[in-house]
């Protein structure tokens, strides 16, 4: 395996595809005064105009209640001021089967872009059951360096309650995976990857169950031979933590490099 394609793919963002079989009426719907533009639709209002690709889109029927359907859209700003640098939000909502807007959730600076670009994403509708009675949906985001010489690469897991009519983020981004390094361009360089897996503990005080992941590391050594890259892997040390709902979601009890998105949610 040679380290410059590996990590020429690993910065690549993953292609648009439509990811939501309601698109237009879901838009239509959410967004009644937005206007079609060369630029996608347009919406007016915040900081700064914003625009949606229908394409970039998520949605997903929600198997804990099938007569609702969960969405995630990504507004972007228009037009950018700063070269290589792109204001961007993300807005949640939950929606009957026909689009309809039940709840809706801003993420200001979720889908913001500099040197670490964000990507894509897509809805988590494993049994998160954090309460009994109360399951959460989550979403997952990717983003990605820029630098080809220090490739980064994370996903995050954010978690969201739906109750009485709210929409509620419980967990602000756990990274799941998570590739850094560094290298001369061409082969020389090391790769670690972090790759964690979370699963519901026991109740705790708070009612809520607790987050219980694991942690799991890889280093990938790459140097040139006579006519190739060698890339040799060797596994890391594995831990295991537990995140205990507090104050309104879910906190550390201890310290764990590295355990958040650099994702920076600002105030709604």
């Amino acid at each position: 395996m040679k380290l410059a394609l590996a990590v020429f793919a690993f910065i690549l963002p993953a292609p648009a595809l439509a990811q939501c079989a309601i698109t237009e009426p879901l838009l239509a719907q959410a967004y009644p005064n937005a206007q079609q533009s060369e630029d996608g639709l347009l919406v007016k209002g915040g900081d700064f105009e914003r625009s949606i690709q229908p394409d970039d889109v998520v949605c997903k029927a929600w198997p804990w209640r099938p007569e609702l359907m969960l969405a995630a859209v990504p507004l972007l700003e228009a037009k950018p001021a700063d070269e290589g640098s792109n204001k961007g939000d993300v807005e949640i909502l939950v929606t009957n089967r026909a689009g309809k807007p039940l709840a809706r959730r801003l993420e200001p600076g979720m889908a913001f872009s500099d040197a670490i670009r964000f990507s894509d994403m897509s809805l988590d509708t494993a049994r998160y059951d954090v309460t009994e009675g109360l399951r959460a949906f989550g979403l997952r985001t990717t983003q990605y360096g820029s630098s080809r010489v220090n490739p980064y690469n994370e996903q995050a897991l954010w978690l969201y309650t739906f109750d009485k009519g709210r929409i509620e983020r419980v967990l602000d981004g756990l990274i799941v995976e998570r590739g850094n390094g560094e290298n001369d361009g061409n082969c020389q360089g090391e790769m670690t990857t972090v790759k964690r897996t979370v699963t519901l503990g026991p109740k705790t005080s708070a009612r809520y169950r607790a987050l219980e992941v694991e942690q799991s590391e890889t280093l990938a050594t790459s140097k040139p031979t006579a006519d190739d890259c060698q890339t040799d892997e060797r596994p890391g040390k594995t831990t295991r933590f537990d995140l205990t709902y507090d104050k309104g979601g879910y906190r550390l009890q201890g310290k764990v490099d590295e355990l958040f998105s650099t994702i920076e949610i600002g105030e709604r």
